[in-house]
């Protein structure tokens, strides 16, 4: 037995199975209705990037700033 299969045979005897053993129901259906809904207003990311724009206008030297962290 090699040590690979050993660390999995504990790990197996430590972690025991779940009760259910699967979800309750179908989730495909339920993620295709959410990816179908409509996305709400994006005034969030209007005004993030309004702000990041006036704070660029305003110091431009923190561009650099803001390159490195995208």
């Amino acid at each position: 037995m090699t040590d690979d299969e050993r660390i999995a045979d504990l790990v197996r005897a430590a972690l025991p199975h779940p009760a259910g053993g699967g979800p309750s129901a179908d989730l495909w259906p339920a993620v295709v209705e959410r990816l179908d809904r409509p996305i709400g207003s994006p005034w969030l990311d209007v005004g993030l990037a309004a702000g990041i724009i006036a704070m660029l206008l305003a110091f431009p030297q923190w561009a650099l700033l803001l390159a490195y962290h995208l």
